[in-house]
């Protein structure tokens, strides 16, 4: 089995779940934008009618309220997004253990595990996760499929960030 196919395929499908959960957190995060606005505008308006002064610091102050408060629902439906993200690629990864093929999965990742540490290399099948981790030594590799889904993701860093713009 090709690593790269698998890791392809994990990848695709991981931005095509990206994709959506962050479609969804952008309407969310566009909606409380937009509420916190009108919040805003209304203080605006009352404070005008106590005074010039007054409206100006008191817009001022729920102003940035309004956007950090709107910040943080936004920072927080992204984690969440993200967290989803992740938490469905390390299933999807999991699952493969189900596959016919994960045999040859397990038989590749071993043989990756061997050529990087040694033919000397302890390799550990792992029931919980699938995949392998290896030890040589003060030297380890982690081939369990959380593991390398949780990297995959790890790995979108800036596609990811790009999705939030």
């Amino acid at each position: 089995m090709n690593l790269d196919a698998v890791r392809d395929t994990l990848l695709a499908d991981a931005r095509g779940r990206a994709d959506a959960l962050l479609a969804a957190a952008d309407l969310e995060a566009e909606a409380t934008l937009t509420a916190a606005r009108t919040r805003a505008a209304a203080t605006l308006a009352a404070a005008r009618r106590d005074g010039e002064a007054e409206a100006r610091r008191v817009a001022a102050i729920e102003g940035a309220r309004a956007r950090r408060t709107g910040r943080e629902e936004v920072l927080a439906a992204r984690r969440a997004a993200f967290e989803r993200l992740r938490s469905e690629g390390r299933a999807a990864a999991v699952a493969l253990r189900g596959e016919t093929r994960y045999p040859e999965l397990v038989e590749a990742l071993t043989g990756l595990a061997r050529r990087q540490l040694g033919e000397d290399a302890v390799v550990r099948v792992d029931d919980d996760c699938g995949g392998v981790v290896a030890t040589a030594g003060s030297r380890s590799v982690d081939y369990r499929l959380d593991a390398m889904a949780d990297r995959c993701v790890a790995t979108l860093g800036e596609e990811v960030e790009a999705l939030w713009r």
